[in-house]
């Protein structure tokens, strides 16, 4: 009886920033496989065995047929790798699991980009293009709910929750089941606004415009002002945006040796939003400022997962006096 083929090749790349699409992907693709009668295995490319350990053992039982997810496959012999890439009649999956992007200088890097055939990637969109990656995120999302969203409402979304795909994700389920108590299949403005999360009805925006005039005054009523319409103690939520803020300027004041153009290139930003947004506010802390306040963050988170009686007043303290 000849073997029922694979949907998939012996090998294949995962990678990418967009944590939830790689995830997700992984899960639509244990669930295929198990669902044609494979196993699934994690294995972790770290212990040189694991791998052979797994390729060795396949064929020797009538149902066999494997699917391995490999963290760590940096890790792994390119040799046993390239084997693989080559079998032809194979009983064993390989899905390397590449948390993020490859880095293109080390020898597994290159490797990666020289197999973009069988290599599947979500990359993190550059800041300009998230708010239109994250658009049809949400549309799709709706829509596998069995529901339909307006664009202007799914964009009304992002504005007020950010482009981060898994809050995105939270929001939409929210909504949906929101829309199904309503009797209905349409999300309108009624769902959007009912299941919105506390954290996303602050605006974020006047506490990072705040802090990149380095104004204490106009800080003190955006910090205040937020704290009062969250919910729970917002303290890891702010220091996440944040966080990536303040690394952007510190990125910023340790390049300005350069031309703005050549910076905003070696960081892979847009150079109208480099010049316009993230120098501004990187000369006018400078690089103890900027230092000053990152570490003032990660204080801050510190301080949530040692369970401190009020981390939120910990990191207003800081972002004030730095100011």
């Amino acid at each position: 009886m000849a073997k029922k083929a694979s949907k998939f090749p012996p090998l294949l790349i995962l990678s990418g920033s967009q944590t939830i699409l790689r995830l997700r992907f992984i899960k639509h693709m244990t669930a295929t496989q198990e669902a044609d009668g494979w196993s699934v295995e994690q294995v972790d490319g770290a212990d040189p065995m694991a791998v052979r350990d797994v390729l060795d053992g396949a064929g020797m039982l009538v149902a066999s047929k494997t699917l391995a997810v490999v963290r760590n496959p940096h890790k792994v012999s390119l040799e046993i790798l390239d084997k693989q890439c080559l079998v032809q009649d194979y009983d064993t999956t390989l899905l390397l699991h590449i948390e993020g992007e490859p880095d293109g200088r080390t020898k597994f890097g290159k490797w990666v980009k020289a197999h973009k055939k069988v290599h599947k990637g979500f990359p993190k969109p550059t800041e300009w293009d998230a708010p239109k990656v994250a658009a049809v995120f949400v549309v799709d999302e709706v829509k596998a709910y069995g529901m339909t969203i307006r664009p202007s409402l799914a964009d009304a979304l992002i504005g007020r929750v950010g482009s981060d795909l898994g809050m995105l994700s939270f929001e939409v389920e929210k909504m949906s089941l929101l829309a199904t108590a309503n009797g209905t299949k349409i999300i309108e403005a009624a769902e959007v606004k009912g299941a919105m999360a506390p954290i996303a009805g602050a605006s974020v925006s006047p506490i990072v415009d705040a802090l990149a005039a380095r104004n204490r005054k106009r800080l003190a009523r955006a910090l205040t002002r937020f704290r009062k319409r969250s919910g729970a103690d917002p303290t890891m939520r702010i220091c996440g945006l944040l966080r990536k803020m303040v690394l952007r300027w510190l990125e910023a004041v340790y390049l300005d040796a350069l031309p703005p153009a050549a910076a905003a290139k070696e960081l892979g930003m847009n150079p109208w939003y480099f010049k316009n947004k993230i120098l501004p506010a990187a000369k006018r802390w400078g690089k103890a400022g900027t230092v000053k306040v990152a570490r003032g963050i990660a204080t801050s988170e510190r301080a949530v997962l040692n369970g401190a009686i009020s981390p939120w007043t910990l990191l207003t303290a800081t972002l004030l006096d730095a100011c």
